[in-house]
């Protein structure tokens, strides 16, 4: 016999408090002789006898139901597992208890978690075994209290006392294979078993083989005992700004998992933001389903705030929350060189751009625009390109030497360039002075369609863009690129381009017959685009599709870089990389969740980057210079959660049918051995019964006694 509460058993003392107060309220009468009572007092002594034995039962009753009442809440049970039936060939051989400490064991199942259960049975195979035994602990590390098996159990019943789960995934082979080092410098007498203390998951994914001819037996044991483990789990968050939703706004796409065989209808989930709600909705999913919940939010907050998606708690509460930082877009410093200013504004050829990039249109983005012409560039200050992190040739025909060698300089120290066609480009002097940087050499201007186009068919004189990239960061954003207003944009002229045999860019979007119309190409640290269209209307209609908006803001997003910004959660153990643009930070402070503050230097030479791996936190990190630097804006830090893949417990594999496949039958050959407990006996239900009885025994002796109360009443003095 066995309970799950034994601390509760101290109850059964109470059951002494009816007799102490029967004894201390129990009074010796004084003798008085009254001889005129002398005949009932003979007449009373059997009906005292009867009443003295109903004040016995009801004392009796009393205490009974104090032991029963104290029993029940002790839950006793009689396990009848493996670990129990097989008691006895451990007393002459050695066990090694793996204890999977990882964090899907937080998972709570009829009230207490399966770390708590691992470590009860773990206790079991300790108390039973009367030779050697050992622990190997699975957690953020394979842990080894003692290095060798040993006859002492109380120092591995105090490892297992202060055990705790750890935000990792994945150690249990490990641990196994460390088990087997543990295991091999013991006496080979008797039993050798590595008993597995673990979920379901964990058994169906296998186990490590013990060494060929070394007679050891292990033994995998589902601590949930068979039960069903559902779970719902947030597996993924992506997180992005999103213009073309308003001024401010964010896109955080959360990935909700069903991970149970049942359906769950309208399952609660919120976008929290700085501590409140902010955005609430539902997901309804069937069994083994997941779906992308979108959430849109406009942050107004100038400096880095945390957020986080929360789903609705179920029994294992680790992954129903994912946090990250909403980190607001760094301003980018646009420089736009106008080739063919107009005087009427809609002529112009960075009307629309300016538009596009204005206040009211830039959304999450902060860009402040400087315009020249071309004409007035050679009266510039030297370093005007210095000054900007994106530099925008917009239709401009030729730059002087001196100015094209230093554009050249800043692609190539980390700057971003757009060049954009147009009447007044001349592709010669283009591809003399810039084509170090371009993509690809300029040719010459084509007119879209045939020679066969007449004024009848016209429409036949314009081209569309007809092929998109979709893994291109500048497309990302777009769900459906050739479902979007870029697919029916028309273009009538465009630059032809020199093909090579070995292309130095990328092609983002080209036409219906095959002509780029968009490339990128990374020259060392910077990253040029090249529109073969012009910006303007003059040779296409572009500039007035509602995506041409977000496609200008996401391309100086991919010039900037600013589209690498890493805002999603990384996982817990995997290195995180922290920008370090600002040359004056030598040394950054990086603040875990728990508290703890660790340093990292920048590293020698002219590395922008700090790579951290102490990543051993679920939660948000902070990062600051160190020594702080007063005119510096707040770093963007980062977050660190746990990998979802642990999150399903059902222990499920699945064959090329697609049907599951029985754990037990996909066990490796001499792998592993799974055990099946059956359910334990649980008798505290009984002992709430017996209480119940007691209560009703109780009842009719009180009743009885006060039905008698006239014969207690007429007893005399001296009795």
């Amino acid at each position: 016999m066995n309970f799950l509460a034994p601390a509760m058993l101290v109850g059964l003392l109470a059951a002494a408090i009816p007799p102490i107060l029967h004894l201390i309220h129990r009074r010796k009468a004084n003798l008085v002789v009254f001889p005129a009572l002398t005949f009932i007092r003979r007449a009373n002594k059997k009906t005292a006898r009867r009443f003295r034995m109903r004040q016995l039962l009801l004392m009796l009753c009393r205490s009974l139901l104090l032991l029963a009442l104290a029993f029940s809440m002790s839950r006793p049970y009689l396990s009848t597992d493996a670990l129990d039936t097989q008691a006895d060939p451990l007393a002459s051989g050695t066990s090694v208890v793996v204890i999977d400490a990882t964090w899907p064991m937080a998972y709570v199942l009829d009230g207490e978690s399966l770390l708590d259960r691992a470590r009860l049975m773990a206790q079991r195979v300790f108390d039973g075994s009367g030779s050697l035994s050992a622990l190997v602990v699975a957690g953020s590390k394979v842990e080894v209290p003692m290095a060798e098996p040993t006859a002492d159990a109380a120092p591995l019943r105090a490892h297992l006392d202060a055990l705790k789960v750890s935000p990792h995934l994945g150690t249990v082979p490990d641990a196994v294979s460390r088990a087997f080092e543990v295991i091999s410098g013991a006496p080979a007498v008797g039993r050798r078993r590595i008993i597995v203390l673990t979920t379901p998951a964990v058994i169906a994914a296998g186990l490590p083989s013990p060494p060929a001819g070394s007679g050891l037996e292990v033994v995998a044991v589902d601590v949930s005992r068979g039960a069903p483990l559902p779970n719902r789990a947030i597996t993924q968050v992506d997180i992005r700004p999103a213009p073309e939703a308003g001024a401010g706004a964010w896109r955080v796409d959360a990935r909700v998992s069903n991970l149970s065989d049942e359906p769950v209808d309208r399952l609660p989930l919120s976008l929290e933001v700085d501590g409140q709600i902010a955005v609430r909705g539902f997901a309804s999913l069937g069994p083994g389903a997941s779906v992308k919940k979108t959430f849109i939010f406009p942050l107004k907050a100038n400096q880095p705030t945390p957020a986080a998606v929360v789903l609705d708690g179920d029994a294992l509460s680790t992954d129903d929350t994912r946090a990250f930082w909403l980190v607001p877009t760094p301003e980018t410093r646009v420089l736009a060189i106008n080739g063919d200013p107009r005087p009427t504004p809609q002529r112009d050829e960075l009307f629309y751009l300016e538009r596009a990039l204005s206040t009211e249109a830039a959304g999450s983005a902060r860009v402040r625009l400087t315009i020249v012409t071309a004409d007035t560039l050679s009266r510039a200050p030297p370093d005007l390109f210095e000054r900007a992190d994106v530099v925008i040739l917009a239709n401009v025909s030729e730059l002087e030497v001196e100015r094209a060698n230093a554009l050249v300089s800043f692609v190539q120290g980390g700057g971003g360039l757009l060049v954009t066609m147009g009447d007044e480009v001349r592709p010669t002097l283009m591809n003399q002075r810039l084509g170090a940087v371009l993509p690809r050499a300029l040719r010459e201007t084509r007119a879209a369609g045939d020679a066969a186009a007449s004024d009848e068919g016209r429409d036949r004189m314009l081209a569309t863009l007809h092929t998109f990239d979709r893994a291109h960061p500048i497309l990302r954003p777009f769900p459906q690129p050739n479902r979007s207003s870029l697919a029916r944009v028309s273009v009538s002229k465009y630059m032809l381009l020199d093909p090579t045999p070995t292309p130095q860019g990328e092609v983002v979007m080209s036409l219906d017959d095959g002509a780029p119309f968009l490339l990128t190409r990374g020259v060392e640290r910077g990253r040029v685009a090249l529109l073969c269209g012009s910006i303007d209307r003059d040779w296409n209609d572009l500039p007035i599709r509602p995506d041409f908006v977000p496609l200008m803001h996401h391309l100086l997003r991919y010039l900037t870089r600013t589209s690498t910004l890493e805002l999603s959660p990384s996982l817990v153990g995997q290195p995180v990389v922290i920008g370090l643009d600002e040359p004056r930070v030598t040394r950054v402070a990086i603040r875990a969740p728990d508290g703890q503050v660790l340093f990292r230097d920048r590293p020698v030479g002219d590395a922008s980057t700090v790579s951290f791996d102490e990543t051993f936190a679920v939660g948000l990190y902070t990062v600051e210079p160190d020594p702080p630097l007063a005119t510096l804006p707040a770093l963007p830090g980062f977050s660190v959660a746990v990998d979802p893949s642990g999150a399903d417990l059902r222990g499920r594999r699945f064959g090329s049918d697609g049907r599951p496949v029985d754990p037990e039958a996909a066990q490796t050959a001499g792998t592993a051995e799974l055990l099946t407990p059956e359910s334990p006996t649980e008798l505290w239900h009984a002992a709430l019964l017996g209480l119940f009885l007691f209560l009703a025994v109780e009842a009719g002796l009180l009743f009885t006694r006060r039905g008698t109360s006239t014969v207690v009443t007429g007893r005399p003095a001296g009795d």
